[in-house]
């Protein structure tokens, strides 16, 4: 027997099977205006348009006081919107559950994920997704580093006491501005991002939707940098194939245009670097033969 998602003023009230909503339908406990939903189904539909119980019920309303909103199940589809992410509804999570819970559902189901996720809910959860990210990320990859230096890899054996403060003080310094590398980092490459998906034709939606997608998908790449000594290269691999998946969903809009305005910055960047090398090259040739 199917089970039906019932849904009312953007209220989840639960899962229920079909005796159930119909007996509900006939005592007033549900009304054929509810929003319902079962597997197979596109979207939501009143509960009086769905094939089970196209019969007429009583159109009293319920006396009973409307329920508490209540964070949809990631992964349905939302009577009035996007669901959002976790993170995005860690209020009845709690901050640790809902960043693991996004970090998890990002990297298993990023179509999902950027399927649901709010697209114009303000700057604050994403910034301080990234922000927290970002710096277990950094955290990590110090760490790392400091390891290899007190094990005498990577370093001078006549200063190495003098290499690991330094070490030290640099990932303190670095953990303190943490949270203005992560904000500007995070707004530069959403803007770069989102012109290359201006230029293709598949920005079908504001900047913040864009920002949203790189806080969440870089952000959740970030964590990777636990990976010892590929971490960082593993981390920027991640970020892209998830912000490339982001932008498609956030945008709805084709993949591959999400693929360029992802990939663009990159190649330009190397194009420029090996059109800079062979300008040097060229200049140092013909100092010589000057000579």
């Amino acid at each position: 027997m199917a089970m039906i998602h019932v849904s009312r003023s953007g209220a989840t009230l639960g899962v229920f099977d079909e005796e159930k909503v119909r007996e509900g339908l006939r005592t007033g406990e549900f009304i054929g205006t509810d929003l319902g939903w079962t597997e197979g189904m596109e979207t939501w539909r009143p509960l009086s348009e769905l094939d089970t119980f196209r019969a007429p019920v009583p159109p009293l309303p319920p006396t009973v006081p409307p329920l508490a909103h209540e964070p949809a199940a990631a992964g349905l589809p939302d009577a009035h919107g996007r669901n959002g992410l976790p993170w995005e509804n860690r209020s009845g999570r709690g901050l640790v559950n809902a960043l693991f819970e996004t970090i998890a559902m990002v990297f298993s189901r990023p179509t999902e994920a950027f399927t649901v996720m709010k697209r114009d809910e303000g700057l604050a959860d994403p910034l301080l997704y990234a922000l927290i990210c970002g710096t277990i990320g950094a955290v990590i990859s110090l760490g790392y580093s400091l390891l290899m230096q007190s094990l005498g890899f990577m370093a001078d054996r006549s200063s190495g006491m003098g290499a690991l403060l330094g070490l030290g003080f640099g990932m303190v310094f670095v953990i303190l501005l943490m949270p203005v590398f992560v904000i500007i980092g995070t707004f530069i490459g959403a803007g770069i991002m989102h012109v290359c998906l201006m230029l293709v034709g598949g920005a079908r939606q504001s900047f913040e939707t864009t920002l949203r997608v790189v806080s969440y998908a870089s952000g959740s790449a970030n964590v990777l940098q636990i990976v010892p000594f590929c971490g960082g290269i593993v981390a920027l691999v991640a970020s892209m194939i998830l912000n490339c998946i982001g932008l498609a969903r956030a945008h709805e809009t084709d993949t591959w245009r999400a693929v360029v305005a992802v990939l663009l910055p990159f190649v330009l960047c190397c194009g420029g670097g090996v059109l800079l090398f062979f300008i040097i090259i060229g200049s140092l040739a013909g100092a010589a033969d000057w000579r």
